[in-house]
Protein backbone atom coordinates (compact mmCIF):
# COMPACT_ATOMS: atom_id res chain seq x y z
CA UNK A 1 0.00 0.00 0.00
CA UNK A 2 1.35 3.36 -0.73
CA UNK A 3 0.71 7.10 0.20
CA UNK A 4 0.88 9.84 -0.95
CA UNK A 5 1.65 13.64 0.33
CA UNK A 6 0.65 17.33 -0.76
CA UNK A 7 2.01 20.53 0.11
CA UNK A 8 2.87 23.82 -1.50
CA UNK A 9 6.71 24.86 -1.98
CA UNK A 10 8.67 27.80 -0.38
CA UNK A 11 7.04 29.88 -3.87
CA UNK A 12 3.43 28.51 -3.38
CA UNK A 13 3.48 25.97 -6.19
CA UNK A 14 1.75 22.66 -5.15
CA UNK A 15 4.47 19.47 -4.92
CA UNK A 16 2.96 15.96 -4.85
CA UNK A 17 5.04 13.19 -3.26
CA UNK A 18 3.14 9.65 -4.60
CA UNK A 19 4.92 5.88 -3.70
CA UNK A 20 5.68 6.53 -0.49
CA UNK A 21 5.19 2.99 0.51
CA UNK A 22 2.98 2.90 4.44
CA UNK A 23 4.92 0.77 7.13
CA UNK A 24 4.22 -0.04 10.51
CA UNK A 25 6.09 1.01 13.50
CA UNK A 26 7.13 -2.55 14.21
CA UNK A 27 8.49 -2.42 11.03
CA UNK A 28 12.47 -2.76 11.02
CA UNK A 29 12.53 -0.29 8.02
CA UNK A 30 10.36 2.28 9.51
CA UNK A 31 12.40 4.69 10.97
CA UNK A 32 15.01 4.31 8.35
CA UNK A 33 11.75 5.50 5.80
CA UNK A 34 10.68 8.05 8.34
CA UNK A 35 14.08 9.81 7.85
CA UNK A 36 14.87 9.21 4.25
CA UNK A 37 11.31 10.89 3.54
CA UNK A 38 11.92 13.82 6.07
CA UNK A 39 15.24 14.37 3.71
CA UNK A 40 13.59 14.09 0.51
CA UNK A 41 11.18 16.41 1.22
CA UNK A 42 13.48 19.11 2.70
CA UNK A 43 15.60 18.73 -0.56
CA UNK A 44 12.09 19.07 -2.53
CA UNK A 45 11.03 21.63 -0.60
CA UNK A 46 14.27 23.69 -1.44
CA UNK A 47 14.18 22.74 -4.92
CA UNK A 48 14.04 25.18 -7.70
CA UNK A 49 12.50 23.39 -10.04
CA UNK A 50 8.71 24.07 -9.91
CA UNK A 51 8.23 20.06 -10.43
CA UNK A 52 4.46 19.23 -9.48
CA UNK A 53 5.58 15.74 -9.14
CA UNK A 54 7.98 13.60 -7.29
CA UNK A 55 7.94 9.76 -6.95
CA UNK A 56 9.88 8.89 -3.34
CA UNK A 57 9.89 5.22 -4.70
CA UNK A 58 12.50 6.56 -7.58
CA UNK A 59 14.52 8.80 -5.30
CA UNK A 60 14.74 5.31 -2.86
CA UNK A 61 15.76 3.34 -5.44
CA UNK A 62 19.05 5.97 -6.30
CA UNK A 63 19.61 5.80 -2.50
CA UNK A 64 19.10 2.70 -0.55
CA UNK A 65 21.24 -0.83 -1.45
CA UNK A 66 19.18 -3.47 -3.84
CA UNK A 67 18.35 -6.00 -0.97
CA UNK A 68 16.56 -2.96 1.01
CA UNK A 69 14.84 -1.78 -2.09
CA UNK A 70 13.47 -5.16 -3.23
CA UNK A 71 12.60 -5.99 0.50
CA UNK A 72 10.66 -2.58 0.46
CA UNK A 73 8.79 -2.88 -2.48
CA UNK A 74 8.82 -6.83 -3.25
CA UNK A 75 4.92 -7.20 -4.16
CA UNK A 76 4.76 -4.01 -6.41
CA UNK A 77 7.78 -5.72 -8.62
CA UNK A 78 5.82 -9.12 -8.61
CA UNK A 79 2.68 -7.05 -9.66
CA UNK A 80 4.59 -5.48 -13.00
CA UNK A 81 5.84 -8.48 -14.26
Amino acid sequence: MFKCLEFKDCFGHKVTISEIPVLLPSDPNFFMLTVRLEVFVKKVFANKDHKENYSFKHYLASVLKWPVYNKLFFESLLNNA
